[in-house]
Order: structure tokens, then C-alpha cells, then sequence
């Protein structure tokens, strides 16, 4: 890889919050359905990664400079239309490298996706599996979400000659979930780029409000991250944060679309105990769509709290200005 870039060298952890209402925040391979445990919902990791590379892919991808390619992603055969369904297999999108004399550090050279989440990869001389620096856990509701079943139709006559085809389609009513961030780029040395890690922001969270289809959508909220000082070797992981983070307006945000309240007393008295060893914690979030509450108080409002320095609140469009 290129040696004038700057890598990502201090760990990280954070925490990133959706909402879906009224749609289907990940829905399972059998039915559709929203997943879930016993009426507990929750969405899997690949949900979101798959976001991010689809905005990659829609806007920065170029693949005649080879830059920024996308490795994981559906591509249609060369010929295909969409309406056919014929995609390329992973054999296929190899041949972007093959030619090179290396092919694998060719691909890390082009793929940020590669370089963030990582992959197994089997050229024709060469087998590597890289686990990326950035994973995403399980998201998990903290609302309460409740899935509902509705009604559709079909405006076709049946068999039987009735003049629509009924079905059902079942979505949630309003799920907010969270999913915890780790960022550790001392799983593979000089992979990760800061400028991946910006990209990476950026299409977490633009790509994933992207989602608009009838069943399928989701808005980003809130994006933490936590980052900790390169201290004596020290790495340090505080455990998953994602429930730490609680909805304080359950009912009325549901029943009035009040403004969301979030209450973060758990979040940062864990937080303030590791205070010596965070350089900075960034807040990505719209004011006015969310307020973030601790101590009773809102948390820009709040002066009384050891980690005050180390915050900023920024609006999601300064990941578009940077």
C-alpha cells in the first residue's frame, strides 16, 4: 500500500442509533419478517455494512481508475439488465486484480470496503482472510417496538375469479436500534486509512437513510464515537455500550411523534470512569430531531460533567463539508 497515507492508529468504540417506523428495519429469509426473538426485535450486522458499501459503490466507486471498489457487492453480469437478476460470483470480480502482479495487495490498494470490514479472499496463488478493523454488533430495539401485520392487495383476479389477490406484510411500529461500533486497527497494521474512517461515517450515515422503499426504511439518529488515547500500549475495550442508552419518551414519541428523548446517565457514568484514557467523544446527531439527556439535564445545557472538554456535538452535515 501507498506509504504517504495516514492510517488510523487510535482504537475505537461507539455506538450508532435507526429508527424505522412503520416498515421493516431487516427483515428475515423465510417471510420478510422483521427479526426477532419472541417479539424482541433486532437486525443483523450486514444490514447496515451493506448500506455503507451501497453508498460507496453509488458514489464514489470508479471502476475504469480502479478507486474505490467496492468488493462485496451485487454486480450484474456484463450485458444484463436489472430485470434479469444475473449477477457476477466473487470469481468474477477477482478479475478486476488478476492481471496485477499482486492481486491481493491491489485489491486492499482499491477496496475500502476490504480495508473496514475486512473478508475472506482465494485467488489462484494466494488465500487471505482479513478480519477488518471495523464490526458492527447485532442492533438490538430499545423502544418496545411491536410488529404489526397489515393487509395488502394485489389489483389481479385470482384463479377463482375474484377480482384482487390478498396477502399481508408484517413491519414494526416504531423500532429505535442501537448497535455497538468497534474500531481497532491493530488487527491487521496500516489497513485502515483516516480517510476510510471518514467515508466510513459518512456512508453509515447517508447510506443507511438511503433505505426508502414502502417496507424497508430506516433513518440514522445517532452516531458515537469514542476515542482513546494511545496510553502505554494500552487497548481498551469497556464492554458493549449499546443498551447503556435509554428512550426516556417511549409512549408519547410513539403515540405524538415527540421529539426523541434519549437518556445517557448510563452511558457517560460509565464513560467517566475511563476519562483519563479518552482523547475525544464525538456526537453526531440533528437537534432537532433528538435530544440527548443526562443528569436530568439536556447535555449541551449541562456544565457539571468531568467529560465536558472531551465532547463535541456536530450535525450529520458536516460529514458531507469534511
Amino acid at each position: 500500500m501507498e506509504t504517504d497515507k495516514e492510517y488510523v492508529k487510535n482504537y475505537y468504540q461507539g455506538i450508532y442509533l435507526t429508527e424505522t417506523i412503520l416498515g421493516n428495519p431487516n427483515g428475515d429469509f423465510v417471510d420478510n419478517s422483521p427479526r426477532n426473538f419472541d417479539g424482541e426485535i433486532f437486525t443483523t450486522d450486514k444490514c447496515i455494512k451493506y448500506n455503507v458499501r451501497k453508498y460507496i459503490h453509488e458514489s464514489v466507486e470508479d471502476l475504469e481508475n480502479k478507486e474505490n471498489i467496492v468488493f462485496f457487492f451485487p454486480r450484474l453480469v456484463k450485458g444484463a439488465k436489472k430485470e434479469e437478476n444475473k449477477f457476477k460470483t466473487r470469481d468474477d470480480v477477482y478479475e478486476f486484480f488478476k492481471k496485477e502482479d499482486n492481486p491481493f495487495e491491489s485489491l486492499i490498494k482499491c477496496s475500502p470496503d476490504v480495508r473496514m470490514f475486512g473478508g475472506t479472499f482465494s485467488f489462484t496463488k494466494d488465500s487471505k482472510q482479513i478480519y477488518g478493523p471495523i464490526q458492527l454488533t447485532y442492533g438490538v430495539d430499545i423502544n418496545e417496538a411491536q410488529i404489526k401485520r397489515i393487509q395488502i392487495g394485489a389489483p389481479f383476479a385470482t384463479t377463482t375469479g375474484k377480482q384482487k389477490t390478498n396477502g399481508s406484510e408484517s413491519i414494526v411500529d416504531d423500532a429505535i436500534i442501537s448497535y455497538d461500533i468497534t474500531i481497532n486497527p491493530n488487527v491487521y497494521k496500516n489497513l485502515l486509512l483516516k480517510s476510510d474512517l471518514e467515508l466510513f461515517k459518512k456512508s453509515l450515515w447517508f447510506g443507511t437513510n438511503l433505505r426508502k422503499s414502502t417496507s424497508k426504511k430506516t433513518d440514522s439518529k445517532l452516531l458515537i464515537l469514542i476515542k482513546f488515547i494511545n496510553k502505554d500500549n494500552t487497548i481498551l475495550n469497556i464492554g458493549e455500550l449499546k443498551e447503556l442508552i435509554e428512550v426516556s419518551n417511549k409512549k408519547q414519541h410513539k403515540v405524538n411523534h415527540e421529539i426523541l428523548k434519549l437518556n445517557c446517565d448510563k452511558l457517560f457514568k460509565k464513560l467517566e470512569k475511563y476519562c483519563d484514557f479518552i482523547e475525544s467523544i464525538d456526537l453526531y446527531y440533528d437537534s432537532e430531531d433528538l435530544i440527548l439527556e443526562y443528569g436530568g439535564e439536556t447535555l449541551d445545557e449541562k456544565t457539571d460533567f468531568k467529560l465536558r472538554d472531551k465532547i463535541s456535538s456536530k450535525d450529520p452535515i458536516d460529514l458531507i463539508k469534511n
